[in-house]
């Protein structure tokens, strides 16, 4: 292995080498390149090396671990930035999920808690998917995520947030 780069991250706590083959980095033969391993992360303060893999960010890795600094035992949760007197947003949500008035109205009821947990990250990514479709929510940090749903980076288009969402609905 020939090191291709070393950062020191944006806030100086992790340095992000690059390395690959001594071929692919020094003679640039494409076939000599080695896949799988985006960076490794080294901590500045303990020296700890973590890999990040090729098919993440760096910066999404780092944003992740960061967040979670910032929420400690807490957890980032989403839920509705509205209530059941909203007729409108009720029925928006009830439409855009296909669901009935009464669950829709269940679901922004503050005995239903939060709808999703997971990385900050990936619950802004959801949020922005809401908004796309006219619902609005908030994420905060809570102690207790009560019953909401886990989800990843997996759900990364409408219809896996709509089936995450859905699951919620059915507990």
């Amino acid at each position: 292995f020939v090191i291709q780069s070393c950062t020191l991250s944006e806030h100086g706590h992790y340095w992000v080498i690059r390395a690959n083959s001594e071929d692919f980095v020094v003679r640039g033969i494409l076939e000599r390149c080695y896949v799988g391993v985006n960076a490794y992360l080294v901590n500045t303060a303990s020296g700890e090396i973590e890999t990040v893999g090729s098919g993440q960010s760096v910066e999404q890795d780092l944003e992740d671990k960061y967040d979670a600094i910032v929420a400690g035992a807490k957890h980032y949760v989403l839920g509705p930035n509205f209530d059941k007197t909203d007729k409108a947003a009720v029925i928006r949500l009830r439409q855009k999920l296909e669901c009935s008035l009464q669950r829709a109205m269940h679901l922004v009821s503050p005995e239903s808690g939060c709808w999703l947990i997971g990385k900050r990250r990936t619950l802004s990514n959801a949020q922005a998917m809401l908004q796309h479709e006219g619902i609005a929510t908030s994420i905060q940090l809570q102690e207790s995520p009560g019953s909401a749903v886990p989800i990843d980076d997996s759900v990364w288009h409408w219809n896996a947030l709509k089936s995450a969402l859905n699951r919620m609905e059915s507990k």
